[in-house]
């Protein structure tokens, strides 16, 4: 039980290699090792886009500034108008500083404080 054959795909196949056998240019080797050529077209815009590149970051750069912040003195004019006066004048005594109530009703040589 053999397949019947595929001549006829064969056939066309073998056209098909025929022609495109028949339209392939001539391989030239010399070409493969011959210099390739610079296109000088491509060079000439090479300082256009430079230029062009230049311009566009300059003007970037020099529009957007960013905004100068006031100074600290003209942001917080109370702090420096301040009537003078005795620092931390108006805070109550320290926490960690204890004076019992009853501190006067003992003798002097026992009441003992520590700086």
């Amino acid at each position: 039980m053999n397949p019947p054959p595929d001549d006829d795909l064969r056939a066309i196949f073998a056209h098909q290699r025929r022609c495109d056998h028949e339209d392939a240019p001539a391989w030239r080797d010399e070409l493969l090792r011959a210099p390739m050529k610079q296109s000088s077209h491509a060079r000439r815009w090479i300082p256009v886009a430079l230029a062009t590149a230049c311009i566009v970051f300059a003007a970037l750069f020099f529009t957007h500034s960013p905004p100068t912040e006031p100074k600290l003195s003209e942001v917080l004019p109370p702090l420096f108008d301040s009537p003078p006066a005795e620092l931390f004048a108006s805070l109550e005594p320290s926490f960690t500083t204890f004076e019992a109530p009853s501190d006067f009703l003992l003798p002097t040589h026992l009441n003992i404080h520590i700086p």
